[in-house]
């Protein structure tokens, strides 16, 4: 198996059946309880039928359950193994040295489980949008509002379509006059707070298309959504995780525009070359 069992669930999400979607999201919630229980107890958990687990474990690769629950097993072990280690955590008696070692090696982590919950399909539908949207304004709330003004500023050394808004209240005005076929890109650890809930009901009234990037695939917004690419971390953002959580979307950002150039690469050849020209005369 490539990829390891939560982040398959993760990627195949959206082909999921409701009962199936009941399983994985108990699962995801559920990883360490989920080892020791039976196919009875997790159907009963979910309020399914055994033999929609049984379903669920093949449509994963799995000749059954306890294949099932032995990858999981697998998956959350390297979790486990890094939470229990000694020194995992920074502590007073750390050296300058240390610390930054420990702090590249959960940047690294954190691109690596970046990486594995995003999907082909997923990333070139968005790029797709992005290709054919008449304009595109990335948005974001809070920290979020950063990674959006980076999508903006790499975006636009390639094509005059891109723009953010921080204020929310201008978001709103912008987001209000979209056309059929803009896009909005959005970023948003939960995918769950009132100002993209607002946004996504306007986005939609407009015709405009959606572009979520989320933690959570069963988030509130992603059912608006017309693409949800996945990444983060695992904890909660306001613990340990926001930075992880905005190197993760800096990550999908950077795929973003490496596919949206490849597929345009005459376009934002030229435009870059005009950028280059401008700011080198800046200097000056």
């Amino acid at each position: 198996m490539g990829k390891d069992i939560i982040a398959l669930m993760l990627q195949e999400y959206e082909r999921f059946t409701r009962s199936e979607r009941k399983i994985a999201d108990y699962v995801l919630e559920h990883q360490e309880e989920t080892q020791y229980i039976s196919i009875t107890d997790l159907s009963a958990q979910c309020g399914v039928a055994v033999s929609t687990v049984s379903l669920f474990c093949r449509k994963l690769g799995l000749a059954g359950f306890n294949d099932f629950k032995l990858e999981l097993a697998r998956a959350v072990l390297p979790a486990r193994a890094a939470l229990s280690e000694p020194g995992s955590e920074i502590t007073e008696g750390d050296t300058s040295a240390m610390v930054m070692g420990k702090v590249l090696s959960a940047a690294q982590d954190t691109l690596n489980n970046a990486y594995h919950m995003l999907t082909e399909r997923e990333v070139g539908q968005a790029a797709e949008l992005l290709r054919r949207a008449g304009q595109v304004v990335c948005l974001g709330q809070g920290n979020h509002a950063v990674v959006a003004l980076a999508a903006w500023a790499q975006f636009s050394t390639t094509s005059s379509k891109f723009k953010t808004i921080q204020d929310s209240h201008m978001q709103t005005v912008v987001l209000s006059t979209l056309s059929e076929g803009d896009a909005v890109l959005y970023f948003s650890y939960s995918g769950a707070t009132h100002e993209l809930l607002e946004a996504v009901e306007v986005i939609r009234s407009r015709g405009a298309r959606l572009i979520l990037v989320t933690r959570y695939p069963n988030s509130p917004a992603s059912a608006g959504a017309d693409v949800v690419l996945l990444c983060g971390p695992n904890e909660q953002p306001f613990q340990f995780g926001s930075t992880s959580a905005l190197i993760a979307q800096l990550y999908v950002v950077e795929v973003l525009l490496s596919e949206f150039v490849r597929r345009a690469p005459e376009e934002a050849e030229r435009n870059r070359q005009s950028v280059g020209k401008a700011l080198t005369q800046k200097c000056v």
